[in-house]
């Protein structure tokens, strides 16, 4: 590469560096989607618009288990939206025994990152077996430190929960909708 290109080109990527680290990536949660199994759990959730501005949301969510589990598994998946707008593949697909994670957190550091902040604002299960019982959460997700590289776009995040062997039955199924956006700090 010629000097007379360098130049240009490290310029530019400082005036890049310097527009990321002034700004912050935000969850804009849009709309969720539950799908239970009643003969095991009452899961449901909304997300309440206050206001114009992207972090002017809460979103609820409440569990009502109607028995007791002592093996669930659960299932993270996270997709972005092909060029036809439909969530066909899977960028982060993962599931995981819960009870595991419950003791030992940091077999999932995803998990763990987003369990922790939703447990700060809510009930949910700290150890096996899971009781039945309410559990419930009430967030917005601006406290989620995002990598500053990941880039904007929409997403779907799926948070599965089954009956763990042998007959892994479902729970429930919550489909999250939303965008992650940059904004000035």
């Amino acid at each position: 590469m010629t000097r007379g290109i360098r130049i240009p080109l490290i310029l530019f990527c400082c005036l890049l560096l310097a527009a990321y680290t002034d700004s912050k990536l935000i969850i804009h949660m849009k709309k969720v989607e539950i799908v239970n199994n009643p003969k095991y759990a009452n899961a449901t959730a909304n997300i309440r618009h206050y206001g114009p501005s992207l972090r002017s949301y809460v979103a609820d969510f409440r569990l009502e288990t109607l028995q007791t589990f002592f093996i669930g598994m659960v299932t993270t998946i996270y997709y972005v939206p092909n060029m036809a707008g439909r969530y066909d593949k899977a960028f982060y697909n993962r599931t995981i025994n819960f009870c595991t994670y419950l003791r030992q957190p940091l077999t999932d550091r995803i998990l763990k990152l987003v369990y922790e902040k939703l447990n700060q604002r809510g009930n949910l299960p700290k150890r096996c077996p899971i009781l039945a019982g309410t559990y419930s959460f009430n967030t917005s997700f601006d406290s989620f430190n995002l990598p500053g590289f990941l880039p904007e776009s929409s997403f779907r995040f799926d948070l599965n929960f089954h009956r763990g062997p042998p007959s892994n039955e479902l729970i429930f199924h919550g489909y999250w909708y939303g965008e992650l956006r940059r904004v000035s700090s």
